[in-house]
């Protein structure tokens, strides 16, 4: 994954623009009267956006974790099962037509970002700017961090996420997570997509099936179809009930973290890097350096830390300190290790 001290990716130039419904389509179902459904913009077949607009209307959304996007799960679950590198999975997705031939808005996130932003404004009420969505794709993840993922419990997901804070902003992300093996999201796979919306009266639920393709794009479309023949209210769409909303900035949300130091072989690295994080006051669950069999003797090694929940922030500064130690070989890899 992209390191976590480099700027986000921007979208490229294939960006779908942010809805707005004072412009583009919007404005013309204001102008000429007339409904508008999106659907399908959003997990293919599954009705996500007809629940959030209607059946989930009384309730306060205290969470949305959704794997949507079918290309990024494919090529992860092979990188698991298989112990395929990316590109090599990457180039089974293309010959199985679940890639497109330009795959890089599925990728880097974007794709999935694009629908979380949408799913988060019609959630909670105001329009979200891309500008302000942290965003990470799956393009640097390696075998061996999903092989230490599935040692530790957990497996690997492209997850986005919209979750109400307790001071009434909203944190919203999209990038790779480690999810227990026991959260139903780890056992959503292939090409399939699931939604899984937390309401302060219904609790949870899931919506699972497949996000992509023509039959469920189609069931989608011709469901608008007939909702838009049968009502010709031109208020059905995206209308806020919020002027204006805030959102976490990303240094401040928290998680706990799997954090993987390429180091040489030497006296105290250990000790070197946890007094950097005490120093920032980061806990440790745990530690882990396995010694390659086929090379027990080796000069470098893979050293993992798990780190209690912090801000990002925090942990920002402590690996900028980290990096300035003589024994590191490469920039710390990082996931989050989400609790939902």
């Amino acid at each position: 994954m992209s390191h976590p001290l480099s700027k986000p990716e921007k979208p490229s130039s294939q960006e779908i623009k942010p809805f707005s419904p004072n412009e583009g389509p919007f404005q013309l179902s204001r102008e000429n009267q007339t409904p508008i459904h999106f659907e399908a913009a959003v997990a293919g077949g599954l009705p996500i956006i007809k629940a959030l607009q209607e059946s989930l209307i009384g309730n306060q959304i205290q969470s949305i974790a959704g794997i949507i996007n079918g290309t990024s799960n494919y090529i992860l679950e092979r990188m698991t099962e298989a112990g395929l590198d990316y590109p090599t999975a990457l180039k089974e997705a293309k010959e199985l037509g679940y890639a497109e031939a330009d795959e890089t808005l599925d990728v880097n996130g974007w794709d999935a970002a694009h629908k979380a932003i949408i799913l988060g404004s019609l959630a909670h009420g105001f329009l979200i700017n891309h500008q302000d969505v942290y965003v990470r794709g799956i393009e640097k993840i390696t075998p061996l961090d999903i092989q230490f993922a599935s040692n530790l419990g957990y497996s690997v997901k492209l997850l986005s996420l919209v979750r109400l804070s307790p001071n009434g902003s909203i944190e919203i992300r999209t990038q790779p997570s480690f999810l227990s093996k026991t959260h139903i999201l780890s056992s959503v796979n292939g090409v399939f997509n699931a939604v899984a919306v937390k309401g302060d009266y219904l609790g949870d639920s899931l919506f699972y099936g497949q996000g992509a393709g023509q039959g469920p794009t189609a069931s989608s479309v011709v469901s608008d179809i007939i909702e838009a023949c049968r009502n010709t209210n031109p208020d059905r769409g995206f209308l806020p009930h919020s002027a204006k909303g805030t959102l976490v900035p990303i240094e401040e949300t928290e998680t706990s973290y799997y954090v993987r130091f390429s180091v040489t072989d030497q006296p105290g690295v250990i000790a070197d890097v946890a007094s950097i994080l005490a120093k920032h006051q980061i806990g440790i669950s745990g530690t882990h350096s396995p010694v390659d069999p086929d090379n027990p003797d080796a000069d470098f090694l893979e050293m993992v830390f798990l780190l209690h929940k912090c801000s990002f922030g925090t942990l920002k500064k402590a690996l900028t300190e980290v990096e300035a130690l003589e024994c590191l070989t490469n920039r710390p890899t990082v996931f989050r290790i989400e609790n939902l």
